[in-house]
């Protein structure tokens, strides 16, 4: 499956439109390293790095080191990919967990 592009973040069960628009149009970049997947994203106040692999089919885990409203996060992330779109969801630990759908910018 090809992770690769920049995916436009289109909606969020957790934070509202105004959120998410808050610095620049909210987006997720995955580009592939030899067997790795590394990226960046920006979503409302909070961005990073993004450094994983595929986990099976339609699906890639990864590591993120990065900002949220100017405190440094960290955690782990996944992305699925479901039809012709990408669930992408930030787990910053216990309960901290937001999910993102996005679609593939053309």
């Amino acid at each position: 499956m090809d992770f690769t592009g920049t995916w436009d973040v289109i909606s969020s069960p957790d934070f509202d439109d105004d959120y998410l628009r808050m610095e620049v149009a909210p987006y997720v970049k995955l580009y592939q390293v030899g067997s790795r997947l590394e990226g960046e994203y920006h979503l409302g106040l909070q961005s990073g790095d993004l450094d994983g692999r595929p986990e099976g089919e339609g699906r890639a885990v990864f590591r993120f080191e990065g900002m949220d409203e100017m405190d440094p996060a960290d955690g782990t992330a996944t992305a699925t990919l479901e039809g012709d779109r990408l669930v992408f969801v930030l787990n910053y630990g216990p309960g901290d967990e937001y999910t993102f759908e996005c679609e593939r910018r053309r």
